[in-house]
């Protein structure tokens, strides 16, 4: 199992670029909306503006010296922080109030019109934030099935009934641990401090069961699949998984930035989470022996 369950991780690193590339594809088509309209938008509000301010006397240079600074002034070693901050609502209105009050003896007449052609122009740019934030999130979880799809073609492919029987045998084992896990609580309070042990125990002896009962019933004893030693190494292989994730990803962001990094780097904790999730029934599928009488019954 151990060996298996390594091997699988880096077999399926060769699907590195699949949630990359769909969280890129979410996050260039919410650009490709976000910058247009924006840009449309603050366009039009900077156009109606000018018309206002047409018939006033204003020294624009202190308006641009000003805004320059509070945009330089944020912590750019942080750049999502920092565009977060530049497209809140209380930033922009901030700013434009500040910018108002260098000038408010010229523009007060104007003020009302001013107020609402920002106002307006922030809804928008706020608006298409948030969209482009939706299509990055889409992207994000499409690749995230997507991946599991072909991770799961690797390492354990089932058909549509077993999909569902899988499906209706997880129900029934994770209600019954709950349930047993309730009535422990209600007999023995102080069990709730050793949730997280039995937790880890139940989550190996969960997924064990469940390979059984899906790939490996009438082709494999069911005592060669769920004991104690199979159940620690279940734990120890999933655990090294997931740290060598984190040790790439953290060497991505050593070699770029915390940005470029993590965008590049997620994938493989991504690969690494379907990988474990996965890794009781790879192990259950290999104990299968090669016969044909056998194969054909595991893939029935």
């Amino acid at each position: 199992m151990f060996r298996n369950g390594i091997k699988n991780y880096f077999i399926n690193l060769k699907h590195f670029f699949t949630p990359v590339g769909t969280l890129a594809v979410g996050m260039i088509l919410g650009i490709s909306i976000f910058i247009p309209v924006s840009v449309a938008a603050l366009s039009s509000m900077l156009k109606n503006i000018a018309a206002v301010l047409s018939e006033t006397s204003i020294d624009f240079n202190v308006l641009k010296d000003y805004i320059v600074n509070s945009i330089t002034s944020l912590d750019w070693q942080d750049p999502i922080a920092s565009l977060k901050t530049m497209f809140s609502r209380d930033w922009l209105t901030g700013i434009i109030n500040d910018c108002l009050e260098l000038v408010s003896a010229e523009l007060q007449p104007y003020a009302d019109r001013i107020t609402a052609e920002v106002a307006g122009a922030v809804g928008v740019v706020i608006a298409m934030f948030a969209l482009f934030v939706f299509f990055s999130v889409a992207g994000l979880i499409a690749g995230f099935f997507l991946t599991r799809f072909l991770v799961r073609r690797t390492m354990a492919k089932r058909t549509f009934a077993k999909f569902v029987f899988a499906a209706v045998t997880d129900s029934l084992i994770t209600a019954a641990l709950f349930i047993l896990s309730a009535w422990l609580f209600t007999v023995w309070k102080p069990s709730i401090f050793i949730s997280s042990l039995i937790a880890l125990l139940i989550f190996g002896i969960t997924s064990l069961l469940s390979a059984y009962l899906v790939h490996g019933r009438k082709c494999v004893e069911f005592k060669k699949v769920l004991n104690i030693k199979n159940i620690l190494k279940l734990h120890l292989v999933n655990f090294l998984v997931f740290y060598i994730s984190f040790v790439f990803l953290f060497i991505a962001i050593a070699l770029t930035n915390a940005f470029a990094g993590i965008f590049i780097g997620f994938s493989f904790v991504e690969i690494a989470f379907i990988v474990i999730s996965l890794n009781a029934e790879s192990y259950v599928i290999s104990l299968i022996p090669k016969t044909p009488e056998l194969q054909m019954l595991q893939a029935a």
